[in-house]
């Protein structure tokens, strides 16, 4: 007869491993309800817990994987200092896993691998475009999740975000107020913003104009990686000129502002540029670049916290957090 494990009682009582583990050394944290329903199924099944199951939550400090795109890494290094910061406050190992670019199509599944083998106790996932599959595997194996940059929950998944489209539909409803619809959106291939959200707040605002927002003519695919991106834009800029450029990201912006520059076109007085995160590359770029600040390294504090509530089975508000973002004018526009 297969011998029942912890991995057997936390499938069964459809909670995590931390929390079958806490009941089992009779944690005061785990709701009664949840309690009940784990010494229940510990019944049921005739587990016996062994000395595994017990360190799990008699151990001093517990463990979170964080897990992103490398191509990411410049979007997220603030973000990752929130959550270092508060892991290290609420006493948490925080372990990191890159993926490789899109290409490598084991990646994601390696690198899942490795966390459940791990045994983290929960995991923290960037909006990438491969979320939707590791979502999935964590969902498999029913380990609490946490992701960054995009709006969704279940019983095993929260989220922090910022509202994306109201971003996008604030920021293209006033160009189109002032008569200035040549609008080109620049759609990174990866994002830590969910593009999908900004194209839509940009389709609703045309609408509001009763205007017809061209996807084919007016969203670019760009690289996340400079050295690409910019000869992309410096030869397009050689025969095109908006009224306003809108980036996914920041250093995306820069690479327009500079391919741009090199091909004659005046910023902002011939064209104007808008990044998005408000990271360094924004002070750094010459003219200095119009953003959205977005507060990354909060998102990662906040993404450790609502964690370990999940984890913890603390009483939580919402499992889905908004976040508030902010306009930073500089010298690249004229009318942000």
């Amino acid at each position: 007869m297969k011998k029942v494990t912890i991995y057997d009682v936390a499938r069964e009582a459809g909670v995590s491993l931390a929390t079958v583990s806490r009941v089992i050394n009779g944690s005061s944290v785990v709701r009664e309800k949840t309690k009940q329903k784990v010494l229940d199924v510990i019944e049921k099944l005739d587990f016996k817990p062994n000395e595994v199951a017990r360190g799990l939550a008699t151990s001093k400090t517990t463990s979170i994987a964080i897990v992103f795109p490398q191509s990411l890494f410049a979007h997220v290094k603030d973000m990752i200092g929130g959550i270092g910061d508060t892991g290290r406050h609420l006493d948490y190992n925080i372990n990191m896993y890159t993926t490789d670019d899109l290409g490598d199509e084991n990646a994601v599944k390696e690198v899942t691998e490795k966390i459940v083998k791990s045994r983290a106790d929960g995991v923290i996932l960037f909006n990438n475009d491969q979320l939707q599959e590791e979502i999935d595997i964590m969902a498999k194996y029913k380990i609490p999740t946490v992701v960054i940059g995009t709006q969704a929950s279940n019983d095993y998944l929260g989220s922090i975000y910022v509202n994306a489209k109201q971003i996008a539909y604030e920021i293209i409803d006033r160009y189109l107020e002032k008569g200035k619809n040549d609008i080109l959106f620049v759609n990174p291939k990866q994002n830590l913003i969910k593009s999908d959200d900004l194209i839509m707040g940009i389709e609703k605002a045309y609408q509001k104009h009763n205007l017809q927002f061209d996807f084919d003519k007016q969203v670019m695919k760009v690289s996340t990686h400079y050295e690409k991106s910019y000869p992309q834009f410096l030869e397009y800029f050689k025969n095109h000129k908006h009224d306003l450029v809108f980036c996914g990201y920041d250093k995306e912006a820069v690479a327009v502002v500079n391919a741009a520059i090199d091909n004659h076109i005046m910023i902002p007085d011939d064209m104007e540029v808008i990044g998005l995160m408000n990271t360094s590359y924004a002070s750094m770029c010459r003219p200095s670049l119009s953003s959205v600040h977005v507060p990354v390294y909060d998102m990662g504090a906040l993404a450790v916290r609502l964690l370990t509530k999940i984890l913890n089975d603390e009483e939580i508000d919402t499992k889905e957090v908004p976040v508030t973002y902010m306009r930073i004018p500089r010298k690249t526009t004229k009318n942000f």
